[in-house]
């Protein structure tokens, strides 16, 4: 019995679309569960760390607006709202209005987020290495290159 079985796909059958989809959505839930289970004990959803990195890559010291944000995740425009709200309220991130257009707010991450971001990092990558230690190193270059090539052809 392969993993697949148990969800009523038949590896082989000539249907590699479903073994490959039910493998990513899989894949996607046990990959989220294990990183949702080591970001709370720094407080943190996979949300918020998103939002907080964006700002911190993307924007640096110059923040960005929610907008920009928004383009480098994947949550909807009132989820993101709501994280960045919590964010604030914890002392994560700053808004301003920005010069010249005060209907927009830049957001900036804090001193806070920072020694955070800066202190947990280390382990965050380590723990989204080991979930694929099992995967020879080989192979995780071959499915890097497929998944990052398959997402380009639907993003175009």
């Amino acid at each position: 019995m392969n993993n697949l079985d148990k969800y009523g796909i038949v590896v082989g059958r000539g249907k590699p679309y479903e073994e490959a989809l039910y493998s990513l959505a899989l894949l996607y839930n046990i990959c989220s569960n294990k990183m949702t289970s080591f970001l709370k004990k720094y407080d943190l959803s996979i949300g918020k760390l998103n939002i907080l990195a964006a700002i911190r890559t993307h924007g640096g010291d110059n923040g960005l607006s929610q907008v920009d944000i928004s383009k480098h995740l994947i949550v909807t425009p009132a989820n993101m709202t709501k994280l960045i709200d919590k964010l604030e309220k914890e002392g994560m991130v700053k808004r301003f209005p920005m010069e010249g257009d005060r209907r927009v707010n830049i957001i900036k991450v804090t001193k806070k987020a920072e020694t955070l971001l800066d202190g947990m990092w280390d382990e965050y990558s380590s723990e989204m290495s080991s979930l694929m230690d099992k995967v020879p190193v080989k192979d995780r270059e071959i499915i890097a290159e497929k998944l990052v090539k398959w997402l380009g052809t639907l993003m175009e």
